[in-house]
């Protein structure tokens, strides 16, 4: 089971990790009754690294000031559970603050906050994670000051070692924050606790048992034969229920019970002066905003002034969170303008009711924004370092479909050459926009787009989401590349209708536009289309996912019923919304 690093919310065991338990436990049970054989599962032993814990450095500090990402990239041998990244702390403050979990393609699968003040010597940090054999993985540690432990020619040739395969130069590294690609010989002390999964083996044949006569006995009444029930199929697919749960949360962020609470009133001005005080201090903090209405905004288009801009400190500990005092809801916006954050940075705003506001998040990094509706949801890279490490956490992108919209539900956007790097959606759910009949309007329900400059969109990853088509398409992507869709099921054509008719003078949905642009290398896992996949997506990896046509490594996903949907991806009103988050 993996965890939600952050909140230590457990998250869904995967489908093929259900498969893989009902697999193991057939196969006990088949040779338990099979009589000529005596089953045995292979001796499990602890897990096991690269490095024992007598390795010491032959570098102590490597000459490499500033933030600095490293790890190494392997495969296991075999299937198995990652339950920790370990790493040597070369001195009582060394500087790392995160520990990460990166798949080929630069997907983040797992991220953990790490103190970095410790005694020197080996830290496991502990994650929890199923890895596939053959399957390539990259783990990291982030030192904000740099200046690493080394063994040198470590990785100066490809080897195997306790049934972890590195290639030669695994060693990996990058000058920032981030998935690092940069090999070399040298290992950072970098290393991980893995267990392979056990092994059915059969043993010796069981001695042959001699018959004896047995005792008499009064015949029983032979029974009726009962025929098996055969299940129907699932029309919903593999997906579980998606959409707002209040299991989701940004990473890196405290809860408000674990933080240092800073108390303020409800204003802009109020929330941005105590961002900026706190992201001088290292601590969990939470600044709690107390009950009422915040006012302003200056719109949410790209040159709009944020309401909060430039503030914050990405290479924090933790970010800063920004919540109500009394709960989720209990602080709401006001005005028709839209609100936008520009330069934000190191901070999670979770809980304040945007209710019917658009909201523009533009040039962020580590930022987390969720637990709240919006009418319409912007993310722009135009400037400074672009948008990095931002989570879009449980946001609902409308409970209706809009009539007579004009514009994208919601829209990811690179121009002027800055790019957006490791932007996640978790439990998103998004309603369409509908155009009138005759509207030259192109409105979609999620555009990546690429407006001017040569900015890269990638590594992008929506999961426990519900995305509904809009008047053109449901997910258009711009050149996206890497990146993963997880437990997710995006609805187009005339299932999507089911909930979301068309209104009388609308535009008519033509076709079923479910998945549409250009995306490569993108990985998908225990996900439903419900409608077309572009011929220009590429796919690094597909696993228990469905689609309507069923090609291209999906499943054939059956017709899907306004009972399935409402299952599956229940609409998340204010009465299910305040149930779930409190």
């Amino acid at each position: 089971m993996e965890l939600n690093a952050a909140s230590g919310v457990p998250s869904r065991p995967s489908a093929r990790h259900r498969r893989t338990l009902l697999v193991t436990t057939v196969a006990v049970a088949a040779a338990l009754v099979a009589g000529s054989a005596t089953p045995s599962v292979a001796a499990v032993t602890g897990p096991v690294g690269l490095l024992p814990d007598s390795a010491r450095p032959q570098v102590p500090a490597m000459p490499v000031s500033g933030p600095l990402e490293v790890g190494f990239t392997f495969s296991p041998a075999e299937s198995g559970s990652l339950s920790a990244v370990r790493f040597y702390q070369n001195a009582s403050n060394s500087g790392v603050v995160s520990a990460s979990v990166w798949s080929a393609t630069g997907a983040l699968l797992a991220q953990v906050p790490v103190n970095p003040v410790a005694a020197v010597g080996w830290r496991t940090v502990p994650v929890a994670l199923d890895l596939e054999a053959d399957v390539t993985y990259t783990v990291s540690v982030l030192d904000n000051d740099g200046r690493m432990p080394a063994i040198e020619n470590f990785f100066a040739e490809a080897k195997t070692t306790n049934g972890i395969v590195t290639p030669a130069k695994a060693g990996v590294y990058k000058a920032s924050a981030g998935y690092p690609t940069i090999g070399q010989t040298a290992s950072g002390l970098v290393d991980i606790a893995f267990t392979a999964e056990p092994i059915i083996e059969s043993g010796p044949e069981s001695p042959p048992i001699e018959p004896t006569d047995p005792e008499p006995t009064t015949p029983e009444p032979t029974p009726t034969p009962v025929e098996p029930s055969v299940p129907a199929p699932d029309p919903a697919g593999p997906v579980s229920t998606v959409g707002p749960d209040g299991t989701h949360w940004p990473e890196n962020t405290p809860r408000i019970e674990e933080a240092r609470v800073v108390e303020v009133k409800p204003t802009w001005a109020a929330i941005s002066a105590a961002i900026a005080t706190e992201s001088k201090t290292s601590d969990n903090v939470a600044v709690c905003v107390t009950p009422g209405t915040i006012t302003g905004g200056n719109g949410a288009g790209s040159s709009a002034k944020g309401v909060i801009q430039d503030v914050g400190n990405a290479n924090r500990a933790s970010r800063i969170l920004v919540t109500p005092c009394d709960g989720v809801g209990s602080v709401k916006t006001a005005g028709d303008k839209g609100v936008a954050f520009v330069g934000l940075r190191g901070v999670s705003i979770v809980g304040i009711d945007f209710g019917d506001t658009s909201v523009m998040l533009r040039n962020v990094d580590a930022v987390g924004f969720g637990y709240t509706t919006v009418r319409t949801l912007l993310i722009t890279a135009n400037g400074a370092g672009g948008v990095r490490d931002t989570q879009v956490i449980e946001v609902v992108a409308g409970t209706e479909a809009a009539e007579g919209a004009g514009y994208d539900r919601m829209e990811v956007k690179s121009a002027g050459g800055y790019d957006i790097a490791g932007l996640t959606f978790s439990g998103l759910y998004a309603a369409p926009h509908y155009k009138a009949r005759g509207s030259s309007a192109h409105t979609d329900t999620i555009q990546f787009v690429t407006t001017s400059g040569d900015g890269t969109i990638t590594d992008v990853v929506i999961e426990d989401s519900a995305v509904f088509q809009s008047t053109n398409q449901g997910i258009i992507a711009g050149n996206n590349s890497g990146g993963e869709f997880r437990n997710t099921l995006v609805v187009g054509g005339k299932t999507g209708q089911l909930r979301y008719p068309v209104y009388e003078g609308g535009q008519p949905v033509i076709g079923a536009n479910s998945l549409h642009g250009t995306w490569s290398g993108l990985a998908m896992d225990t996900t439903s289309v419900a409608g077309s996949v572009s011929p220009y997506y590429s796919f690094s990896e597909v696993g228990a996912s469905e689609s309507t046509k069923g090609d291209r490594g999906f499943s054939k996903l059956e017709p899907m019923t306004l009972d399935d949907l409402d299952e599956v991806a229940p609409v998340p009103t204010a009465e299910r919304l305040a149930s779930i988050w409190g």
